[in-house]
């Protein structure tokens, strides 16, 4: 099962114990259906409070076992209440001997789908912070290194607390604008779910939402080298005003979704609105605009359900091919798609937050 598999990986990365190549198949499980982000904040959230008392690993691995045995589902030891955490403890004091308590803690997770049995059993080591920006949202902050980043609506990103003595990395899933200080010694890598950016001072904006099967980066100013995850192209070079774009078809099965080869990658510059217009379309959500110009009304839709934290529905399947060109700024959700109406034919019905195009 897929939700195995994520509790799986979530435990590795929980523990400190997860590969880079493992991170971005988490990534991309969090773009399947089964997925819940209230159900992860809960789970790392619950880990997060749990005691800082080790064991010894014989008898943890032999309470595990009867855990599991007896089919428990620890509501005696669920936590009261949940709060939203921004920093997280996620690295563990993890041993090579201690690589089959992991293993079996795993089992357990898959068993029951709860963390309650990591209450109290180790220490931390390494702080993990999580910056997410809900559907509606958007937020700037900057990194201790004085990087600067701006995230869009629905997206995620992951950094230590310090970055390494190396490299600086961060995983991201979702889209982001990022002004990087420069540091020649520090590397800035940030790694998504099909590709990943390198740099070492630049401007540029990265879109890898987990439930689309395009990635792209777009360059303003400096220079990045890209690392394609699914592509025989190794490295890809990117000057200032180019783009990339890379699509992997995703299809059903997940599995094929990593390994599928029939991907395609395509450099472009940079979309202005109009010819005479100083709007840049891929980096136009950081004025607080919504820009899209000849785009699919099935495309445009995902943009205006993070945008105004809606869900949109098509009953009419000719309508998802209407195309648009235009510029959402103050307009409301109602107000947005009454400007629509001007340009193409089509009726819709808003309940609360869900809308229905037919």
């Amino acid at each position: 099962m897929e939700k195995d598999r994520f509790i799986e990986l979530l435990t590795k990365d929980l523990t400190g114990e997860i590969t880079v190549d493992e991170k971005r198949e988490l990534i991309y499980l969090r773009g399947e259906p089964f997925y819940d982000r209230n159900e992860e904040d809960l789970l790392r959230a619950y880990w997060s409070n749990s005691h800082k008392e080790e064991y010894d690993s014989a008898a943890l691995f032999k309470r595990i076992q009867q855990k599991i045995e007896d089919g428990e589902t620890g509501e005696e030891d669920a936590p009261d209440d949940t709060t939203d955490i921004d920093t997280i403890d996620d690295e563990l004091l993890v041993t090579p001997s201690f690589n089959w308590v992991t293993k079996a803690a795993s089992g357990l997770l898959i068993a029951c789908y709860t963390f309650f049995v990591f209450h109290s059993y180790f220490t931390y080591r390494k702080e993990l912070i999580i910056k997410e920006t809900p559907k509606g949202v958007r937020s700037v902050f900057t990194l201790t290194d004085g990087t600067e980043i701006r995230l869009n609506a629905d997206s995620r990103l992951e950094y230590p607390a310090k970055f390494s003595d190396s490299t600086r990395e961060v995983f991201l899933i979702g889209e982001a604008f990022f002004d990087v200080s420069k540091d020649a010694a520090h590397p800035f890598i940030i790694h998504t779910k099909d590709m990943d950016i390198k740099v070492l001072g630049t401007t540029f904006n990265v879109k890898a939402y987990s439930n689309e099967n395009v990635t792209e980066t777009t360059l303003l100013r400096g220079a990045i080298t890209v690392m394609l995850n699914h592509s025989s192209t190794k490295q890809i070079y990117l000057k200032p005003s180019q783009k990339l774009v890379f699509r992997n078809p995703r299809n059903d099965n997940r599995r094929n979704a990593l390994t599928n080869t029939d991907h395609t990658t395509a450099m472009r510059q940079l979309t202005y609105f109009k010819a005479d217009h100083a709007t840049i379309i891929e980096t136009s959500w950081t004025d607080n605009k919504l820009t899209f110009k000849n785009e699919e009304f099935s495309t445009l839709a995902r943009s205006m359900e993070r945008w105004y934290n809606v869900d949109i529905n098509f009953d009419s399947e000719s309508a998802k091919q209407l195309r648009f060109t235009g510029i959402i700024e103050k307009e409301n959700i109602g107000e947005a798609l009454k400007a629509l109406q001007l340009t193409e034919k089509f009726n819709y019905a808003i309940t609360d937050s869900n809308i229905r195009i037919y």
